[in-house]
């Protein structure tokens, strides 16, 4: 007997797939436009984040 997937799931996974394609969009306009600088600080901004993240446990 095959268990059918709940509704909310599906909207999960349609959300995170639409908000990768976003983030795929976004990336591959910001590479054309920014300066190689520009992304050295994105990527600092990104670990301190993450960084963070991880210290205070989501």
């Amino acid at each position: 007997m095959r268990r059918k997937y709940n509704y909310f799931w599906r909207r999960i996974e349609k959300k995170f797939i639409g908000l990768m394609l976003l983030a795929i969009g976004i990336a591959i306009i910001a590479i054309i436009i920014l300066p190689p600088s520009a992304w050295i600080i994105l990527a600092a901004l990104a670990l301190i984040f993450i960084g963070y993240k991880l210290f205070c446990g989501y």
